[in-house]
């Protein structure tokens, strides 16, 4: 029996073993962090078309349905797609920079 394990120090195997499983840890931490990233990604586009249809559709197409109505469903996904970019894009910014700040 080595003195370091009599006053609390690993034997040299279990001291080989601790980074691996910090590396696996970290690898957990980044899939996890990918998985919500994905999910979230797919959150936004349904909130996406949901908002879409909801106000688009609605101020657009009456009862019956004429031709010009397709303009203005047009013309109001266009807006809507543009300010969705510009939130999405302030969003990433921010998060990025709250994540190199160490907000996050």
């Amino acid at each position: 029996m080595a003195l370091s394990s009599i006053f609390g120090g690993a034997a040299p195997s279990q001291q080989q073993t601790a980074p691996a499983s910090t590396a696996k840890a970290v690898n957990v931490k980044e899939q996890l962090k990918t998985q919500i990233a994905q999910e979230l990604a797919v959150a936004n586009a349904s909130e996406l078309v949901n908002k879409v249809t909801e106000n688009c559709f609605e101020k657009c197409l009456t009862s019956p349905y004429s031709s010009g109505e397709e303009g203005c469903v047009d013309q109001c996904l266009a807006k809507y797609m543009r300010s969705w970019n510009v939130v999405s894009k302030a969003y990433v910014a921010r998060i990025q920079q709250a994540s190199t700040s160490g907000e996050i």
